[in-house]
């Protein structure tokens, strides 16, 4: 599975990490980075993606300011569920750009 930038519409935001769109999430889980995706918001929100290594899994979170502990959304989803992926990412920016 992988996933091309096209697939998203960042609405304004500015992609500081981008190993989601060289990732190959059919492989190895030894070769995927812990930071998969960070996309930052004037507003001061950003969205993540990271790769959780003890679970193989892939958390989205929307973060607000530097408050990591506790993000204002946060979602798991299995490794290779792209369709899912992609959804809880589109869901994720739309409350970062409306918060």
């Amino acid at each position: 599975m992988s996933i091309n930038r096209t697939d998203i519409d960042f609405k304004g935001g500015v992609v500081t990490d981008d190993t989601l769109f060289i990732t190959d999430f059919d492989g190895s889980v030894d070769y995927i980075d812990e930071d998969i995706l960070l996309v930052e918001y004037a507003n001061n929100f950003s969205v993540d993606v990271s790769f959780h290594e003890g679970s193989n899994d892939l958390s989205v979170n929307v973060i607000c300011g530097s408050d990591w502990d506790n993000p204002v959304y946060r979602k798991v989803i299995g490794l290779r569920d792209k369709t899912g992926l992609l959804k809880l990412i589109k869901e994720a920016i739309d409350i970062a750009i409306k918060s």
